[in-house]
C-alpha cells in the first residue's frame, strides 16, 4: 500500500483530474440536449466517464466506481442508439454528476469515500437502461433534510438548496496551477541563465572589464521573459468561471418554466486568478436575475413578437490593461418608473429630486441592500441581496458598473475592471513634474513641431485645439490641462497657449471612438511596464488606468486612452483640408 505522503499526492491528482473530467462531461451533456445525434460528443462524454470510473477503481473507491459504471452503461446505450439523449436522460446524467461532485468534496475533506448509499441513483440508471420512464429525475435531486453537514460524503445525493454551494465550489482550479513539465523546465532554464549572467556581471565589476553593459542588457531581456512567463501562469481564461454557468441557466430555465440559452463571447479573455475568484461571486446572481426577472415565459415572448427562446449573453475583452465585461439579456427590461416609485417609497431617493434623475441614476438603486420590486420571494430571487453582492464585488476590484435597459427589449450591465497585474508595452510621456505612459498598441504616430511649425500646425477652434497632420485635422488634447482638471477642479492651469509654445510634441492615438492627438511636454523612452491597479483612493480618476514602478524608483501612471477619447468626444472628427 502507498505511504501517507504518496497517497496525499495521488489523492490530489485524483480529485483534480476527476473534476476536470466531470466538467467536460457536463459540457458535453448540455450540448447533447441541443444536438442529440452528435456521435462525436457522445463518444467524448463516454471517454471522460470511463476515465472517472477508472480513477475510482485505482483509488479503491468502490461505491463511486459502481455509480459511474452504471452511468457508463447508460452512455453506452446512447452511443448504440438504443435510447435517445433527450432532456429526461440528460437530466438524470447531470444529477449523477452532482452526486459524484458532492462525494468528491467529502473525499477531499476526509480522505475517504465514507459509506454513501448510491442505491437510488443506480436503480434510476438501471431503469433507464431497461427502457423505463426517463422523465423522472426527482430521485436524483431530493429535498434537503436534517443532517450533519460536516459529513457530506455520507449523503449519496446533493439537494436543491445546496446549489449555491456547488457554484462556489466550481472552478476550484483557480486555487492551484497545473503546469506541463516542459514549462517548469523552461522556467528553470531562465533562472539558470539569470544566475549565470549574474556571475558574469559580478566578474566584470570585480575585474573592471567593459563587458558589464552587455551582460546587463542580456539580464534585462531574461528578466522580462521570466516576468512574462510567471504572469501567464497567474492568468486563466474567463471561461473557467463562465462555462459552468451553462448548467445554471439550463436548471433555472427548467425550474421557472422558461426557455433560455447562454451565449458566451470572449471566453478566452485571460484574467488574474484573484479577479476571477471575485467575479465568480457575482455572476450567479446576475444570471438568476436575468432568468427570473428578465426573460419572459414562452407565451409572453410569443405575444411580444419575440422568439420563445430567451438569450442571456456574456461578453469579455481586454483593452489597455483593463477588463470589459457585458452581461445582457433580451428580456422584459427594467421598468424605470417602477424602480423610481419603489426607491421613493423605501426612502432611497428624495421624491422631488428623483423626478429629475436620469435613467441610469435610478437603475443604480437596484444595488442597494434589500431593494427589490418583486412582490413575492422565490427560491431563486426576490430578497434584494444579489445585486448588493455584485456591487460589493466591483468595489473590491476597483471596478465600475454601467446599466442600460429598454423596456420590452432587455437589460445590459457593463463592467470595467482593472487587471490585477499585467505587463503593458508602453511609451513614457512627460507632463509637468509627472511621468505618464500610454500603451504602444494605441499609438499611431509621434510628431514634434518646433518654432514656426507650431503655429502652422496647431489651430484654435471653437471646441478646443486641433492639429494638422498631413492635411488632416485631429482633436488635440493638452495633457497638462486634462490632468489638472480632475485633480484641481475644472479651471485650466495658467499655461502658455499651445500655438505660442516653442515646441509641441504630439502623440497621435487611436481608440474605439476614433483618432485624436495628445500634446505633451516630453516624449521619453518605450518601456514594458508591470502595471498594477489604481489605489481605491484614486479610482474615481477614470483617465488613469494603473500605476507602474519605473527603474529609477519613481511611479508612472498609465493613461486610459479610451477615457481620454471620450473626454473630448464633442470635438469635431478629423477632417481633410482642401487648401
Amino acid at each position: 500500500m502507498f505511504d501517507e505522503e504518496t497517497l496525499k499526492v495521488l489523492l490530489a491528482e485524483f480529485l483534480a483530474e476527476n473534476r476536470e473530467s466531470l466538467d467536460q462531461i457536463e459540457r458535453g451533456i448540455l450540448a447533447l440536449e441541443m444536438d442529440p445525434e452528435n456521435m462525436e460528443l457522445l463518444n467524448t462524454v463516454f471517454r471522460h466517464m470511463h476515465t472517472v470510473k477508472g480513477n475510482c477503481r485505482m483509488m479503491e473507491f468502490s461505491r463511486l466506481e459502481e455509480l459511474t459504471h452504471a452511468a457508463e452503461n447508460l452512455l453506452d446505450l446512447l452511443r448504440e442508439r438504443k435510447i435517445t439523449a433527450h432532456q429526461g436522460n440528460c437530466g438524470v446524467l447531470l444529477g449523477i454528476l452532482d452526486t459524484v461532485r458532492h462525494t468528491l468534496d467529502g473525499i477531499e475533506r476526509s480522505g475517504s469515500e465514507g459509506n454513501p448509499d448510491f442505491s437510488r441513483p443506480i436503480q434510476a440508471l438501471e431503469r433507464l437502461t431497461r427502457g423505463g420512464d426517463s422523465g423522472s429525475t426527482s430521485l436524483l435531486v431530493p429535498d434537503c433534510g436534517p443532517g450533519d453537514s460536516s459529513e457530506p460524503a455520507d449523503s449519496a445525493l446533493p439537494c436543491r438548496d445546496a446549489e449555491p454551494e456547488r457554484e462556489r465550489s466550481g472552478g476550484s482550479g483557480l486555487q492551484t496551477v497545473r503546469l506541463p513539465i516542459e514549462k517548469l523546465d523552461a522556467l528553470m532554464n531562465m533562472v539558470g541563465e539569470l544566475g549565470s549572467a549574474f556571475n558574469q556581471l559580478r566578474y566584470a565589476l570585480h575585474h573592471g572589464t567593459t563587458a558589464g553593459d552587455t551582460v546587463l542588457e542580456g539580464m534585462e531581456t531574461r528578466i522580462h521573459q521570466l516576468q512574462d512567463e510567471v504572469l501567464k501562469y497567474r492568468l486563466q481564461p474567463i471561461d473557467t468561471i463562465w462555462e459552468p454557468l451553462h448548467r445554471l441557466v439550463r436548471d433555472l430555465a427548467m425550474e421557472t418554466g422558461k426557455k433560455a440559452i447562454l451565449d458566451i463571447q470572449g471566453g478566452e479573455t485571460e484574467m488574474d486568478r484573484n479577479v476571477l475568484l471575485t467575479l465568480k461571486e457575482c455572476m450567479g446572481h446576475l444570471l438568476r436575475n436575468a432568468i427570473d426577472h428578465g426573460i419572459e415565459p414562452p407565451h409572453e415572448r410569443e405575444v411580444a413578437g419575440k422568439s420563445i427562446l430567451g438569450h442571456v449573453r456574456l461578453h469579455a475583452e481586454q483593452r489597455h490593461g483593463q477588463i470589459f465585461i457585458e452581461v445582457s439579456d433580451d428580456g422584459r427590461g427594467l421598468d424605470v418608473e417602477k424602480i423610481r416609485t419603489k426607491a421613493i417609497e423605501l426612502g432611497l431617493l428624495d421624491a422631488e429630486q428623483a423626478r429629475h434623475h436620469a435613467e441610469e441614476e435610478v437603475f443604480r438603486v437596484i444595488f442597494e441592500p434589500g431593494f427589490s420590486t418583486v412582490g413575492q420571494v422565490s427560491k431563486i430571487s426576490g430578497r434584494g441581496t444579489g445585486m448588493d453582492v455584485v456591487k460589493n464585488a466591483m468595489t473590491r476590484l476597483n471596478g465600475t458598473i454601467a446599466i442600460s435597459s429598454q423596456l420590452g427589449r432587455g437589460t445590459q450591465f457593463r463592467f470595467r475592471i482593472p487587471q490585477t497585474m499585467a505587463i503593458v508595452p508602453s511609451l513614457l510621456l512627460g507632463s509637468g513634474d509627472g511621468q505618464y505612459a500610454v500603451p504602444q498598441a494605441n499609438i499611431v504616430e509621434l510628431i514634434s513641431y518646433f518654432g514656426a511649425d507650431v503655429q502652422r500646425h496647431v489651430e484654435k477652434r471653437l471646441h478646443g485645439f486641433m492639429v494638422r497632420i498631413r492635411d488632416r485635422l485631429f482633436p488635440l488634447l493638452p495633457l497638462d490641462q486634462i490632468l489638472h482638471a480632475p485633480l484641481h477642479g475644472n479651471h485650466s492651469p495658467q499655461t502658455p497657449a499651445l500655438q505660442t509654445r516653442s515646441a509641441c510634441h504630439v502623440v497621435l492615438l487611436r481608440a474605439e471612438g476614433g483618432e485624436f492627438a495628445l500634446a505633451v511636454e516630453k516624449i521619453a523612452d518605450p518601456i514594458a511596464l508591470v502595471v498594477k491597479p489604481m489605489l481605491r483612493l484614486f479610482s474615481h480618476l477614470t483617465i488613469l488606468s494603473g500605476t507602474a514602478l519605473l527603474p529609477d524608483g519613481s511611479v508612472a501612471f498609465l493613461l486610459n486612452v479610451g477615457e481620454l477619447c471620450q473626454l473630448q468626444s464633442h470635438v469635431p472628427p478629423p477632417v481633410t483640408s482642401r487648401g
